[in-house]
């Protein structure tokens, strides 16, 4: 679903892009949840994500029954943190980190053995409901907040820079 090179943001677009992958990571152990500073709009965002996960629906043509409830994992909240960073930095909002980085590379950083990841971004919004609600309505964001294939998920926010990284361990 990605083309294209990165764009360079104005300050109040507001785009939203989506990428998935399956395969495998390298094998570490699990970790555990995220730490105790857990930003409290990341929290929310998880709650919103886990009440749309309650509830079937329709993303676009597709159609998904509810899933079980997402756990927020400290190695994915910090490389979505790292990658929202980034792209604040940058001014740039992309699955690509500014050194050619992929979620795939993001999540080997931290550390994360991985079965299954899938990414989410967002520019512009400037809360947890209106960037869940953005998601939500984009078929492509929605089949990754409803996809049963993942059990975990961490949140990175600065500015208005927004990233979910999605994740089922090894």
């Amino acid at each position: 679903m990605l083309r294209g090179s990165p764009r360079r943001l104005p300050v109040p677009l507001i785009l939203l892009a989506v990428v998935v992958f399956s395969g495998c990571g390298p094998s570490t152990g699990r970790v555990g949840l995220s730490p105790p500073s857990t930003p409290p709009a990341a929290v929310e965002v998880l709650a919103l994500v886990n009440e749309a996960r309650g509830t079937a629906r329709r993303c676009g043509d597709q159609a998904f029954a509810s899933a079980a409830a997402l756990s927020l994992e400290g190695r994915l909240a910090r490389a979505a943190q790292l990658h929202s960073q980034d792209m604040h930095d940058h001014n740039v909002m992309s699955h690509t980190g500014s050194d050619g980085s992929d979620l795939r590379v993001r999540a080997d950083r931290q550390g994360y053995g991985w079965a299954n990841l899938g990414e989410n971004v967002a520019f512009g919004y400037t809360n947890p409901e209106s960037v869940v609600a953005g998601w939500l309505s984009s078929p492509g964001h929605c089949a990754n907040i409803m996809n049963p294939a993942f059990t975990e998920l961490g949140v990175g926010i600065e500015g208005t820079f927004w990233t979910q990284l999605f994740g089922r361990p090894l």
